[in-house]
């Protein structure tokens, strides 16, 4: 069977270059482990955060940024209002901490997403007397040496930003939590010490002079993405992203069912508008590892069913299927040192993405063909359509009544009620 011969190849070829990457993964892990964090003087940084709404364990995330161990620190918090449930806990917090702290109200998006808005906001008036400018989500919690290795690795001059990215935590038990944090590792598990990083921006720094000379924040006007604008913007440039897995941060995991496959979609369509390439790279690789290692599999389990010799077809799959075990084995484990987590979670997911590899890279790359169609999402409660990479319409906002051809809320299962009851309380 000629077909078998080729999945089987092709199959073996992939799981062999991407235990090459793992191997080589891990020892970029294990070197930046090891790296201790220098002593001596930090430049001035201005942390922006964009808030709207409650997210799941809020304080505690918003209280790890007032925790942070830097030495001269500027919290600017931004918002759609003031009246964002966001800015109370804020406030209170203020009042505990001795941290420089701006609260800057956007008001309501217009023509691109509300987070863009809300950073287009907060970068409105010019900080020279800020050297670095960080970013962080308000549903994201960094570790206290967080900012000082995002900013560490950017004054070596060799690159021009850092990203980190997330580690989704799910509370104990919760299994749409831990299957979203499995699926999210799959990007997790190709960042590394190469030049093909794209940025995240839940949590990424960029010095206040390239920032600038990258064309920001004008270039984020008309947008709905922050972070692939970004890595758009520094791709022209021919500049270096750097991933930094210090800078790695913690997100709550309280997910419905329905929302993870909302959130799979948003992630991907959001990827297909703004980054092309990637998201066809996504596509049409994924498509032929999936037809090479569900035929194999198809190819044994026909062969086991007529009772005949399953033969070289079943020891290429099994070479294959630990191919992946070891490949994922290696990931997690060198990831494990820069994750604040509960070990009994981290664990469980873990496990999902070592032994249950090929279902993991099934539902991941049904979640990227799912954005093959459509321009139409919701984040946050704002309905938007994405018209092109540079026009972005809000069609409906969270507190007005949505048009009946506006599709329908769904997500994280707090965050959709406490943002809707928040709103009703601002209304009232």
């Amino acid at each position: 069977m000629p077909w078998v011969i080729v999945a089987a190849t092709f199959a073996l070829f992939q799981g062999s270059l991407m235990l090459l990457f793992a191997w080589e993964q891990r020892r970029f892990l294990r070197s930046r482990a090891a790296a201790p964090l220098p002593e001596g003087l930090f430049p001035p940084v201005r942390l922006i955060v964009p808030c709207r709404g409650v997210d799941p364990q809020m304080e505690s995330n918003l209280q790890a940024l007032f925790e942070l161990d830097y030495p001269d620190l500027e919290l600017c918090f931004t918002f759609e209002s003031l009246g964002d449930p966001a800015a109370e806990v804020i406030t209170r917090l203020k009042t505990k901490f001795s941290c420089a702290v701006r609260m800057v109200e956007a008001g309501l998006a217009q023509n691109r997403g509300q987070k863009v808005h809300n950073l287009m906001a907060a970068c409105r008036e010019p900080r020279d007397d800020r050297e670095i400018y960080a970013f962080v989500d308000s549903d994201a919690r960094p570790h206290r040496e967080w900012l000082k290795r995002m900013v560490h690795r950017l004054e070596s001059r060799k690159v021009a930003a850092v990203t980190g990215y997330r580690w989704y935590s799910p509370p104990a038990g919760n299994w749409p939590g831990r299957v979203i944090s499995a699926l999210n590792n799959t990007v997790l598990g190709v960042l590394g010490p190469h030049g093909f990083n794209l940025a995240w921006g839940g949590a990424w720094a960029i010095r206040y002079d390239t920032f600038r000379q990258i064309g920001l924040p004008q270039a984020w006007s008309g947008s709905l993405s922050d972070d692939l604008i970004v890595s758009r913007q520094l791709q022209a440039h021919q500049l270096k992203l750097a991933f930094e897995p210090h800078a790695l941060v913690v997100s709550p995991a309280v997910f419905s069912w329905g929302g993870v496959a909302e959130f799979l979609r948003r992630q991907f369509l959001v990827v297909r508008n703004y980054t092309p390439r990637w998201w066809h790279l996504a596509f049409w690789g994924g498509a032929l590892a999936q037809l090479s290692f569900w035929g194999l599999t198809a190819a044994v389990a026909g062969a086991g069913l007529r009772g005949g010799p399953v033969g070289w077809p079943g020891l290429a799959l099994l070479a294959v299927y630990l191919l992946g075990v070891i490949r994922w084995n290696w990931t997690l484990a060198g990831t494990r040192p820069f994750i604040r987590s509960n070990h009994a979670e981290y664990d469980v997911v873990a496990r999902l993405n070592v032994w249950l590899w090929p279902l993991v890279g099934l539902a991941t790359w049904c979640a990227v063909a799912s954005a093959a169609w459509g321009k139409t999402i919701v984040w946050r409660g704002i309905h938007y359509s994405m018209d092109s990479a540079n026009s972005t319409r809000v069609l409906h906002h969270a507190g007005q009544t949505p048009p009946a051809s506006a599709p329908p809320a769904i997500g994280p299962v707090p965050y959709s009620n406490l943002v809707a009851s928040s709103s009703a309380r601002r209304a009232a």
